[in-house]
């Protein structure tokens, strides 16, 4: 296994366009990553831009050392763009930062946009044709602003060749892990996921409202002692008694309850637990799909496959290898 920690190769540059009303998330999330990445490699050198040398950010404080924006920026292996709150944008800052992309933006070799910052690119014109995603709230305002984009409404990030963007504050984590995967390899991405103590490194496949999230917006204390039971231990063999025991409910109660408050039976819902598993184990080891099978609770990789033809296209191996894993 190679030394993610071993210094190989040139020094490359990222550079982070710096608005006023930054979400802060959106900006710490994957400056964290390639800070990681750096002190892992020694290969990522980071600069902040924008059209304000200093800018107000969270209460008292300020960001302060802020360089104009480039003429070019030929030389950036990463653009990213992080959201704002809407409520705090300043007019003729945004629009003087919508012209510098649309002048620009052709020749950045990536693109990584966070949230609301992917209506940036939108208003640049540098989204037409690509697929593309944004906070849920925002898909409809991306639409309007970039009609012959592909807005995805169904996954965390997206990535276009060049044009990487994101749901927005935790997804820009994921985001900026997958571009650190595709530029510095699966194992340097590990290391940093390893050292931020992520527990999941998402794909992009997942929706934004995804499994975790899910089924879960109800108040039922006993459905939600149930779930989490479920998520922590899915290679549990949890029968519909084990789980009414759970939630303290009866049998017929508890398949009643769970329907009306989730959408989804017991048993569908701790299925879509263990197929995102699975597939995060797929993504992220190279165990064999009868190990993955095993430790998400599905006995073998015959139900393992069985599983996946209900609800994925084609077959595990298949969108493994598209993942770049050929073990």
């Amino acid at each position: 296994m190679p030394d993610p920690t071993a210094r190989q190769g040139p020094i490359y540059h990222i550079g982070v366009l710096m608005l006023p009303g930054l979400v802060p998330l959106d900006l710490v999330g994957p400056w964290q990553v390639l800070h990681c990445a750096a002190r892992l490699s020694s290969r990522y050198h980071i600069d902040y831009f924008g059209p304000q040398a200093n800018l107000e950010w969270m209460g008292p404080l300020q960001l302060h050392g802020i360089k104009p924006l480039p003429e070019d920026v030929s030389d950036l292996e990463l653009l990213v763009i992080p959201g704002q709150y809407r409520d705090t944008i300043e007019a003729g800052v945004q629009c003087q930062a919508i012209e510098w992309l649309r002048s620009i933006g052709h020749r950045a070799n990536t693109i990584m946009s966070v949230c609301s910052g992917t209506l940036l690119l939108a208003e640049a014109g540098l989204l037409d044709g690509r697929r593309c995603t944004s906070h849920h709230e925002l898909l409809e305002r991306l639409k309007q602003l970039a009609p012959a984009a592909r807005v995805q409404e169904d996954c965390i990030f997206t990535d276009d060749g060049r044009f990487l963007t994101s749901a927005g504050i935790s997804t820009g984590i994921d985001t900026m892990l997958h571009w650190l995967t595709l530029h510095g390899g699966h194992q340097l991405a590990l290391a940093v996921a390893r050292d931020m103590v992520l527990y999941l490194r998402r794909s992009g496949h997942e929706p934004q409202l995804g499994i975790w999230l899910r089924g879960r917006n109800h108040v039922d204390a006993r459905i939600h002692r149930l779930q989490d039971q479920l998520a922590l231990a899915p290679q549990q063999q949890w029968t519909l008694p084990c789980m009414a025991e759970q939630a303290a409910l009866s049998e017929r109660h508890l398949r009643r309850r769970f329907q009306a408050l989730t959408g989804m039976s017991p048993g569908d819902y701790l299925a879509a637990l263990r197929l995102h598993l699975a597939r995060q184990l797929m993504s992220e080891t190279s165990l064999g799909l009868g190990d993955i099978a095993a430790r998400v609770g599905l006995g073998d990789d015959r139900q393992l496959r069985r599983l996946w033809s209900r609800h994925e296209g084609g077959s595990p191996g298949q969108w493994r290898r598209q993942q770049g894993h050929t073990s």
